[in-house]
């Protein structure tokens, strides 16, 4: 089974009640939230990948103003989506292959999601076409360099190999002869993180004009960070683009 399978068939249905009841709305979410609120306007037009259930992010937005839309791979989560919030435009959709026009939306972002996607790369040329010149696309990320990641990340591999399927098909096995709870046969490494200094070096090819970087301390509060860095000690980073206006080029450039 490949990642989008997994995340289209079997982790949505974690998710359709996870984020409401065991996540909730964290302090990281509403820093975030606040940050986008001082960076656009009121009237503007959001699109949220991996929008989920529409919690928090997407409701929060509609709530304080914004028109917002919405795409997740599942479509069960883009229903309860649609029941829960009949005024955010959402639909199933791939972060890699958006179902939009060139220089739509003001902002989009991508909140706990970037590490779900096979191919961020892609994802993150898909954000920043469907964003208007002078825009922003944002998007946090698991930073590879973070000790902490890097170790998690290291034992799902190992839980992923030969050996590591051998052992989880054992207890599998004693699960079901024992009858002491569910077994799990799905061998799937779905969360990836990323070296941040390989999004910098892409993200350069790109018609972005600034890039910042928010950190998440300790107490959920996020930092400008102005340095180009491994950032070890912050498992989480925040990637803030700006687009750059297609004019302003041409004027440069003449």
């Amino acid at each position: 089974m490949d990642r989008k399978t997994y995340m289209k068939e079997i982790y949505s249905t974690y998710w359709s009640t996870a984020r409401e009841k065991i996540y909730g709305f964290l302090d990281y979410d509403k820093n975030l939230c606040n940050y986008i609120c001082d960076k656009i306007p009121r009237n503007g037009e959001l699109l949220e990948i991996a929008i989920g259930t529409g919690y928090p992010f997407a409701d929060f937005f509609q709530k304080t103003g914004y028109t917002v839309y919405g795409i997740d791979i599942s479509p069960d989560l883009i229903e309860k989506c649609k029941q829960l919030y009949p005024n955010i435009h959402c639909k199933v959709g791939d972060a890699e292959e958006l179902d939009y026009p060139d220089s739509k939306f003001d902002c989009t972002y991508c909140i706990h999601s970037s590490w779900l996607f096979p191919d961020l790369n892609k994802a993150i040329d898909e954000m920043l076409r469907v964003t208007r010149p002078g825009g922003l696309v944002i998007f946090d990320l698991q930073n590879r360099n973070n000790p902490d990641i890097d170790e998690s990340y290291r034992k799902n591999l190992f839980k992923n190999s030969w050996i590591g399927k051998g052992i989880r098909v054992f207890k599998n096995i004693g699960i079901v002869i024992l009858h002491r709870g569910k077994p799990n046969w799905i061998f799937v490494v779905h969360e990836v993180p990323t070296y941040p200094e390989s999004i910098y070096e892409y993200i350069e090819k790109n018609h972005v004009s600034d890039i910042q970087i928010l950190v998440k301390r300790e107490d959920e509060s996020l930092e400008i960070k102005k340095e180009l860095c491994s950032f070890k000690d912050y498992p989480r980073l925040v990637f803030v683009l700006k687009k750059n206006n297609p004019n302003l080029l041409n004027q440069a450039g003449s």
